[in-house]
């Protein structure tokens, strides 16, 4: 029996050793240590996040059969993987799909949980042939790869640079049909195309054209978002998360207007980038997010700025925003496929986190629960 709500939450991997992290930052690093050195950036802020259960390895299928139970047991229906395509290095590494290679395919209850890619980063055409084999050889053959509306559920998180990567919108839109021909042949049917409205938004006009035609002329299927940290954040240090719903929400009906395919709408679990700020640098709103290197040095983490921090985003006020994105499924036809995303899973150092924590426990996943359960 099908699921009446496809619930699916994006999973970061970056919880585990790796050869390039030994060389930046020191044999055995992983990113927990940014969790571990964060501290109060205000009275009544609660720093570091501490999981209730420990600091796992997500290389390891041990931890993420933990992950896949705890998921489906409360209503979650896939995991997005963040993935980016990488050749093996020497060692074997895949970069940041450890987690989806290395654990979660090789976890023996795999098949609870359906499973679907988020592009970010590696938009080098002369690879992306080469990433498209790779897709569906290594995943869309997967009898548990989502499908949405039937055909494979690929989203790409920032498509402005995919266009950007190739120079026109339509260079771009013939590398995507190229795609869709390819799993054809493969048998597999069709792609659902997922753009990320991070990516799309009138900010990048300048690489892609009006964003609503963009959409059209790539093929986009469906459009949601990664964070509401995208959209909008509270002014000042800190800010309430009803505050916060009270202004992402409206955008779901925004968008829905301005596209011609379905929005699948977001709920964001929090956001709290302070753990990317090494904790002998000031907070400062609209600083860049930072990491320490093995020399001491510090230096630029990725592009988007420190902003103001959500507080009081209790798994009550989650369970809010969730049963709004319920009713908007429900009454909105033009949706076929009734898919809400969630962030996140364990994007600890940015304040996402569905995975259970010692301070509400499993309180955020029986939320989901409660709205979307069966």
């Amino acid at each position: 029996m099908e699921n009446k709500y496809e619930v699916a939450c994006y999973h970061w991997s970056n919880w585990h050793r790796s050869p390039d992290n030994d060389k930046k930052r020191g044999t055995g690093w992983t990113e927990w240590q940014y969790l571990k050195d964060a501290i109060p950036r205000f009275v009544g802020h609660k720093q570091p996040k501490i999981p209730l259960w420990g600091y796992l390895d997500d290389s390891l299928p041990e931890t993420l059969e933990m992950q896949v139970d705890a998921a489906a047991d409360h209503g979650i229906t896939a995991f997005i993987f963040d993935w980016g395509y990488h050749k093996a290095d020497a060692n074997g590494s895949h970069g940041n799909n450890v987690a989806l290679e290395d654990a979660f395919l090789k976890a023996e209850n795999k098949d609870r949980l359906k499973f679907g890619l988020m592009m970010c980063g590696g938009y080098v055409p002369e690879d992306m042939e080469a990433l498209y084999d790779y897709a569906i050889e290594k995943y869309f053959k997967e009898p548990n790869y989502w499908r949405v509306d039937g055909g494979l559920y690929f989203s790409i998180y920032e498509i402005f640079k995919f266009v950007q990567a190739y120079g026109s919108i339509a260079k771009a839109a013939d590398s995507l049909n190229l795609f869709r021909k390819k799993i054809k042949a493969a048998g597999l049917g069709e792609l659902h195309l997922v753009a990320v409205e991070w990516g799309v938004q009138d900010a990048h006009s300048d690489i892609i054209g009006d964003p609503a035609e963009a959409v059209k002329l790539l093929g986009i299927d469906g459009i949601t978002s990664y964070v509401w940290a995208h959209n909008t954040t509270p002014e000042g240090l800190h800010g309430d998360f009803e505050q916060w719903a009270k202004a992402a929400i409206p955008f779901w009906e925004q968008f829905k207007e301005r596209f011609s395919v379905p929005y699948y709408p977001h709920v964001s679990m929090g956001w709290d980038p302070s753990p990317r700020c090494p904790a002998t640098l000031p907070y400062k709103i609209g600083g860049p997010l930072m990491y320490h290197t093995l020399e001491g040095k510090y230096e630029i983490f990725h592009t988007p700025y420190l902003s103001s921090i959500i507080t009081n985003n209790t798994p009550e006020q989650f369970g809010k925003a969730l049963l709004q994105a319920r009713k908007y499924l429900d009454k909105t036809p033009s949706i076929k496929t009734k898919v809400v995303t969630l962030y996140a899973w364990n994007e600890w150092t940015e304040g996402g986190y569905l995975e259970p924590e010692a301070q509400y426990g499993y309180g955020y996943l029986e939320a989901i629960k409660e709205v979307f359960g069966e």
